[in-house]
């Protein structure tokens, strides 16, 4: 045997042809599942692995997922800061199916890199580039983004996280309750914002606009709009944020007003991210799944890449209210 074990060697130990181990190695449907777990196996022992310029020659496939993250929720570190468990999700499960991920920016996704399918973050619904990858039949999907298309979606139920924060809050006794809404041109910004307005009168709250504060996710924004809503005549006694991030700075603005965040201002988040638990007072937050978002999307693209008839699906996934001290 050769130093770089080959598909003649592997067919070979199989006692198959080598169409039949090239057909099983590429999950064609002509070969039974008996014989290609078989000839996975003895590909497996030998240490044989396909050349990929090669196999993409044959299949006209890269074994490429482009994953676009953009910079539409705030500064693109802080898209990464709360997306990086995401993206190691979305990594793990295309390398369980033998693809690899390659991570662009919008302004570097165009015609020349190519790639079998698009994981698409914190990009517009209308961006220009969704359209571009439309017409060049990139197969995509949306983690947040929604796009037209052939095109499948991943998100956590925003709507629903307003409503088990407000509920929450409400039971506290809380009737003045103000929001520092995100990136209004996101499906995470957006959706929460409406949410609020819908539930909050549901409760029997009253909701002047003074309240609805518009921030843009970034800590900075939270610190100031936060100064803003305890500068009122009548202040809020608790603040529902659109992210973490919001809410960590809020919580800092308290303080340097010479306010107890927790006791005098109640402040709840949104994400859960590990700063959350280790913020003074602990901040209580909506807990989204990142984990299982990275996989969804991860697994959505695949199932598009595989099977060119499938229906793209939309997931939305439940979320969690994390009750801590920042609430008390």
């Amino acid at each position: 045997m050769s130093s770089r074990p080959t598909i003649k060697d592997v067919a070979e130990q199989a006692g198959v042809s080598i169409a039949t181990v090239s057909r099983a190695l590429n999950n064609k449907d002509d070969v039974s599942v008996q014989t290609r777990e078989r000839i996975r196996e003895v590909a497996r022992s030998v240490g044989y692995t396909p050349d990929p310029a090669a196999r993409s020659l044959v299949t006209h496939k890269t074994g490429l997922v482009g994953v676009v993250v953009g910079d539409n929720a705030g500064h693109r570190d802080l898209s990464l800061l709360f997306f990086g468990k995401v993206l190691a999700a979305i990594s793990r499960r295309l390398a369980q199916s033998s693809f690899d991920p390659l991570l662009l920016q919008p302004q570097d996704a165009g015609p020349e890199h190519r790639f079998d399918a698009a994981i698409l973050i914190g990009v517009d619904d209308d961006d220009p580039l969704v359209a571009d990858l439309a017409s060049r039949g990139v197969p995509l999907v949306g983690v947040d983004v929604r796009c037209a298309g052939r095109a499948a979606y991943v998100g956590s139920d925003h709507a629903e996280g307003v409503r088990l924060a407000l509920a929450h809050l409400h039971a506290l006794g809380h009737r003045r309750i103000a929001h520092v809404a995100g990136a209004a041109n996101t499906v995470a910004g957006s959706e929460r914002l409406e949410a609020f307005r819908c539930e909050a009168p549901a409760l029997g709250l009253e909701l002047p606009e003074e309240l609805l504060r518009r921030g843009d996710f970034s800590s900075a924004s939270g610190y100031r709009e936060t100064c803003a809503l305890l500068a009122l005549a009548q202040r809020p006694t608790a603040i529902v944020a659109a992210s973490d991030l919001m809410a960590l700075a809020a919580l800092q603005a308290i303080r340097d007003a010479g306010l107890e965040p927790g006791r005098d201002v109640a402040v709840v988040g949104f994400d859960d991210l590990e700063a959350a638990a280790l913020a003074h007072p602990p901040l209580t937050t909506i807990r989204q799944d990142r984990q299982e978002l990275g996989t969804l999307a991860a697994l959505r693209a695949i199932e598009l890449i595989e099977d060119p008839d499938v229906t793209p699906r939309a997931t939305v996934l439940p979320v969690e209210l994390v009750v801590r001290g920042s609430s008390s």
